[in-house]
């Protein structure tokens, strides 16, 4: 979810100028959700998504722009999803548009707004993101960043009644249901300017567990931490982990027993049981079953393991509602295309699928 600040952080480090665009608002039928993001480089680099298709393509050639301009700027832009774009969907996003271009050092310090937002998503803090936007008539007010939590606040503004504004707008926001949203600031001299305020809600980003850190998790890794998830994978190898390529600064790595982790994981966990033995498997699961505090328990496998697993966990006299949580196999057999990538994709969207309709329920 938060894979963007790795790609902002090293821009920033090999003074790169770059743009981060993210989605602040929709409405209707869009591609896209709020606090979508994508990082563009001046290196032609493209880091993320908000939807693909003709906007996306919009907003990369706004960004270009931008990075072609001699100093740091923001705009706000509404694209209309309709005939103008070329596209169907019928609804609209709101852009925000952020170039870094020149004197970026100051993003390098241990206290710069990306150091801070970065440690928050480590901590699984929610927190809100203020950004004000460019302002001709009074440029004191634009280009500022707000970081507000239940504990702190950070306003790069030495406007105090700017900072105050945004403080008590962004701790409403951070209690009530409402997601990322549009402010508008007047200061004494009746100037207006506009404030996105992004909200990020660590705390409920879904916890989904990974047993086993062999071929097929390796790559399901790189889809799974893509999606608005909070990813522990746990295995008892090492070396299984050191074989993954990928970035594993979101993920936590639990290389210890792994029946044993079952214990540490949260309540309402999403379980993915996917290691090189059967036994493991069996105690994994008898474990979650008994602790019945997860989500979903799916196992890779074959019919016939699945049946024979949940006959044991009955001839154990666990409850059958308890058991019928138990799926396996996950992931569709295919005949011809049996790479662990195709297994991989096919055991990421039985888990976005029993996600997606638990929500509609």
């Amino acid at each position: 979810m938060n894979s963007w600040l790795k790609h902002l952080r090293t821009s920033i480090a090999l003074n790169n100028g770059l743009v981060v665009i993210t989605i602040i608002a929709t409405k209707g039928s869009t591609p896209c959700t709020n606090g979508d993001k994508i990082v563009y480089t001046s290196n032609d680099a493209v880091f993320g998504s908000i939807g693909g298709g003709n906007l996306e393509f919009k907003a990369l050639s706004l960004a270009k722009e931008m990075l072609e301009l001699k100093g740091n700027s923001n705009q706000l832009i509404k694209y209309p999803l309709g005939a103008t774009l070329g596209q169907c969907c019928g609804g609209y996003v709101k852009v925000l548009f952020e170039s870094f271009v020149t004197n970026n050092s100051s993003l390098k310090d241990k206290d710069s707004w990306v150091e801070k937002v970065s440690s928050l998503y480590q901590e699984s803090e929610n927190f809100i993101l203020g950004t004000s936007i460019d302002n001709d008539k009074n440029p004191q007010l634009d280009k500022q960043k707000f970081l507000f939590t239940k504990k702190h606040f950070f306003s790069s503004s030495n406007n105090k009644k700017l900072s105050t504004f945004v403080e008590d707008y962004s701790s409403k926001l951070l209690q009530n249901t409402q997601s990322s949203t549009l402010v508008e600031f007047e200061d004494e001299a009746g100037l207006k300017t506009d404030i996105c305020l992004e909200k990020v809600t660590s705390s409920d980003l879904l916890p989904v567990a990974v047993f086993g850190a062999g071929h097929i998790s390796r790559a399901l890794m790189p889809i799974l931490i893509n999606l608005p998830v909070k990813l522990f994978w746990i295995d008892d190898r090492q070396e299984q982990f050191d074989k993954f390529q990928g970035d594993t600064s979101q993920v936590k790595i639990i290389c210890d027993d792994i029946v044993e982790s079952v214990s540490e994981l949260p309540n309402n966990v999403y379980c993915l049981v996917i290691t090189y033995s059967h036994k493991i498997d069996f105690e994994i699961s008898e474990q979650m079953i008994l602790q019945n505090n997860f989500s979903y328990l799916g196992m890779i496998g074959s019919t016939i393991k699945g049946k024979k697993f949940r006959d044991r966990f009955i001839q154990k006299n666990y409850p059958e509602e308890v058991v019928n949580k138990f799926t396996c196999p996950i992931g569709e057999k295919q005949k011809f295309l049996k790479s662990p990538t195709a297994i991989a994709v096919t055991i990421a969207m039985d888990l976005i699928n029993f996600i997606e309709n638990k929500k509609q329920i």
